[in-house]
C-alpha cells in the first residue's frame, strides 16, 4: 500500500530558512535566556517610593486631562497643540524621577520608565487633538 503523505515544499523551505536563522542569533541572545531563567526577585523599592511613583502617575494623567480639554478646540496644528500639553504637564514626571533617583534606582531603568509614561500620553494626547480636529474639519467642509 502507498503512502499519500507528502511534504509540502514549502514548509520544508521555511524549516531550512528557520534553522538557518536560528544558526544566525547573535550571542547575546543566550545571555538573556540565562537571565530568564533565573528566579524572579521582588522589587527592593519601599513602599513610599512607589507611593509617591504611583501618586506622580496619576498626577501626570490628570494633567494630561486637563490640560486636553483647556487646548483640544485651539486652532493651531495637532503636533504643536500635543507638544504644548506634554510641556505643560512635565512637573508630575519630574518628581517620579526624584523619587526613583532617592532610591537610588540606575537611571537607565528610571528614565526607560519616564520615556515610556511619556510616549504613552503623547499618542493619547495626539489622538484626542486630532480626533477633535478631523471633526471640526468635518463639520465645515461636508
Amino acid at each position: 500500500m502507498k503512502s499519500s503523505f507528502r511534504i509540502s515544499p514549502l514548509p520544508a523551505a521555511l524549516v531550512f530558512i528557520f534553522s538557518g536563522l536560528a544558526l544566525a542569533v547573535p550571542s547575546g541572545v543566550v545571555v538573556a535566556e540565562e537571565e530568564i531563567k533565573q528566579e524572579w526577585q521582588p522589587s527592593t523599592l519601599s513602599e513610599q517610593t512607589l507611593a509617591k511613583v504611583n501618586s506622580g502617575v496619576e498626577e501626570y494623567q490628570k494633567c494630561l486631562n486637563s490640560e486636553t480639554l483647556a487646548h483640544v478646540n485651539d486652532k493651531d496644528d495637532s503636533r504643536k497643540v500635543t507638544d504644548l500639553i506634554l510641556r505643560n504637564c512635565e512637573k508630575p514626571l519630574t518628581a517620579v524621577k526624584e523619587a526613583f533617583d532617592a532610591e537610588k534606582v540606575p537611571g537607565s531603568i528610571s528614565d526607560r520608565y519616564i520615556r515610556s509614561k511619556r510616549s504613552r500620553g503623547a499618542q493619547q494626547v495626539v489622538k484626542v487633538v486630532m480626533g477633535a480636529q478631523a471633526a471640526r474639519y468635518s463639520e465645515t467642509h461636508p
